[in-house]
């Protein structure tokens, strides 16, 4: 679903926006961009897999009842897992759902599912673990292979015993657009950036013109950490932080942007 953040068109007439989003997951971004008339530039930087091997999750999504709680950590998981829940015959029908934030919360919304606990304000593992009720529990959590392991730790420092169910697995892609960002002025041209680990790939995947093509574009970022990382990689503009990495919200700080140039 497009999120146009005005109704006003045409508010990004002259500028050029490269989406880093997973191709699959990058249409509704793309039709508020092109409501707002922009030159989109789609620039897949991470594919979204299941992984190698699901037996792992796959035993622990058919021992749900060991749990009092099940965290989704993003939209994929939820995806992914639902795909697996869908052939073991399982439902989260006695677990009190949690999600870690709005799009992961929409995304268990649009499969029939209620998510009991979502952070009131950010989408970070830190915003979760304020939630005092969980702590104690015996929980799983439901992520993407090789995830951040700061939520686990901490609510296994908080009495909780915790299993981890790696559903999907992120890759940079083997191939990159033909084009090179180079043909686009780069003084009115902005990265949306959705994750520290995409704008790894994203680095890797082009050019070293196209290096300092990346480094004097506006950055979006969907977090001060994300922020951080493109940073430390070679982005020098200062960038523009989101609310959080929704759509909606790197809209809104795009629009921000371009009445500020």
């Amino acid at each position: 679903m497009a999120v146009t953040g005005s109704r006003t068109p045409g508010l990004l007439a002259g500028k050029t926006v490269l989406v880093t989003r997973p191709a699959e997951q990058a249409g509704g971004i793309q039709a508020s961009l092109e409501h707002h008339r922009a030159t989109v530039i789609r620039f897949p930087s991470l594919i979204i897999r299941a992984p190698e091997d699901p037996d792992p999750a796959t035993r622990l999504l058919r021992n749900l009842n060991d749990y009092d709680t099940v965290i989704f950590s993003s939209a994929n998981a939820v995806r992914h897992a639902a795909q697996l829940l869908q052939t073991l015959g399982r439902s989260l029908s006695t677990q009190c759902i949690a999600a870690i934030g709005p799009a992961t919360r929409d995304a268990l919304e649009n499969l029939g599912m209620q998510a009991d606990v979502v952070p009131e304000a950010g989408f970070s593992s830190e915003d979760l673990l304020a939630h005092e009720d969980l702590w104690g529990q015996d929980i799983l959590i439901i992520r993407g292979v090789g995830g951040r392991g700061h939520l686990a730790r901490e609510l296994r420092a908080r009495g909780s015993r915790v299993d981890i169910a790696e559903v999907y697995q992120r890759l940079c892609p083997a191939t990159r657009p033909a084009h090179s960002l180079c043909t686009h002025p780069e003084n009115d041209s902005a990265v949306l950036a959705y994750s520290g680990e995409s704008m790894r790939n994203l680095w890797t995947l082009c050019t070293k013109e196209e290096h300092a093509w990346l480094a004097k574009a506006a950055l979006i970022a969907g977090s001060p950490r994300i922020a951080r990382t493109a940073t430390a990689i070679g982005f020098s503009k200062t960038p523009i932080i989101a609310a959080n990495a929704s759509d909606a919200s790197m809209l809104d700080a795009l629009l921000t942007w371009t009445r500020e140039t």
